[in-house]
């Protein structure tokens, strides 16, 4: 069983999609990975950040000097630059990108153990077209059933998944990651599973 630290691992004084807690989870030795989301800015840089807007500004119509300065969101590059082999889960959040320039950043660090996902199917659609060296997933793809998936891995909601299901995919060498965890009684827990936690006080 494997875990990966949902926007790093956080802590009281720790926030998340911070270098701090990418710096936390890669020091923890129950934590395999973590993962963190992607933004991209007016000047085609990728920012670390959950949500479109910070404070009251849009991310994507402003530049990276703008929102550094304010905000000190740390671009992709600082995260990937980061000294471990645990895996850097990254989650593309915007429908349209700079393609030439993320393949540019991923290639860059192909000998590091990164995995792209996506609830835009096209956008990782499109990286494995244009030949991604890093791993490619998509979120929830299809309601978790499609036969002809022929991506690297696939991240599904624990409550949405069985054992039976994983074992398939296994089957067709797709690797499952599992979210929607939090650590409760009523979380379900596979023995080769890979969760997204929020927290590692369990399992």
């Amino acid at each position: 069983m494997k875990l990966i630290a949902h926007r790093g691992l956080r802590s009281k004084t720790i926030k998340e999609n911070t270098m701090e807690a990418f710096k936390n989870a890669i020091q923890n030795d129950k934590i395999n990975g973590f993962e963190f989301d992607i933004r991209c800015t007016l000047d085609n840089q990728f920012v670390i950040n959950h949500n479109a807007f910070i404070k009251t500004k849009l991310i994507r119509l402003h530049t990276y000097k703008y929102l550094k300065k304010r905000y000190k969101l740390p671009l992709l590059q600082e995260v990937l630059d980061l000294d471990t082999d645990k895996i850097m889960l990254v989650e593309i959040k915007n429908r349209y990108l700079p393609y030439h320039k993320l393949l540019k950043i991923f290639k860059k660090y192909q000998n590091k153990n990164i995995y792209v996902m996506s609830f835009h199917n096209k956008v990782i659609e499109k990286l494995k077209k244009k030949n991604c060296t890093a791993k490619l997933g998509i979120l929830n793809y299809i309601l978790n059933s499609e036969s002809d998936y022929d991506l690297d891995f696939i991240c599904l909601l624990n409550n949405l998944t069985t054992p039976h299901l994983i074992k398939e995919y296994e089957k067709r060498n797709v690797e499952v990651f599992l979210y929607g965890i939090l650590n409760e009684d009523n979380d379900l827990w596979y023995e080769n599973g890979t969760y997204i936690v929020d927290e590692v006080t369990k399992k």
